[in-house]
């Protein structure tokens, strides 16, 4: 079985919005999101991006557009050593309560995991909001919050569940689990 980090995107990879990102224009990957990655992808951790896009069922966006953000992340990210696994997205919109995709339903963690044979329990999930360590949780991964998004993280300590750490962002969570790792090798 593999290991994975989940990776949560707007907020975690690059720079959120309140009016979120709806096209490749407004999306910027923060400087420090490729060592980060390095960082996880040199301990043998399979990557994957777990996100919701509620932008595409609110008419904000197509999923084309997207769909062209993924792609310049999958470049961007192997133009730079990365292998990017896959990226699992929900378009769906925040109030259809049958949907099993968004986050913190776990559907697309659960894809991810029969399709790349992943051991959630060996494995991360990252992200900057309730819902993400809320998904990561109900998969049964160990959390990290990062400070980086746009909503509110001063009380996630007595959020229920709490993340199991909180971090700046995502080069300290990733730096903290290489420094977990290899107390455990040793």
């Amino acid at each position: 079985m593999n290991r994975a980090v989940f990776l949560d995107r707007d907020g975690t990879l690059n720079a959120d919005s309140r009016d979120y990102i709806k096209n490749l224009d407004e999306f910027r990957l923060f400087p420090f999101t490729i060592k980060a990655l390095k960082i996880l992808s040199d301990l043998e951790f399979r990557l994957v991006i777990i996100t919701n896009q509620a932008c595409i069922a609110k008419g904000l966006t197509t999923v084309e557009k997207v769909q062209e953000i993924h792609e310049f992340i999958t470049k961007e990210f192997r133009r730079n050593g990365i292998n990017l696994d896959g990226i699992f997205y929900c378009p769906h919109h925040p109030d259809i309560s049958r949907c099993e995709c968004r986050k913190p339903k776990i559907a697309n963690v659960l894809k991810a995991a029969n399709t790349y044979e992943i051991d959630l329990s060996q494995s991360w999930f990252i992200g900057d909001s309730k819902k993400d360590v809320e998904a990561g949780v109900n998969a049964g991964c160990r959390t990290i919050l990062v400070k980086t998004g746009v909503r509110e993280t001063a009380d996630a300590e007595n959020w229920d569940p709490s993340p199991e750490y909180i971090t700046e962002n995502l080069l300290t969570a990733a730096q903290l689990i290489k420094r977990e790792k290899k107390g455990k090798s040793v």
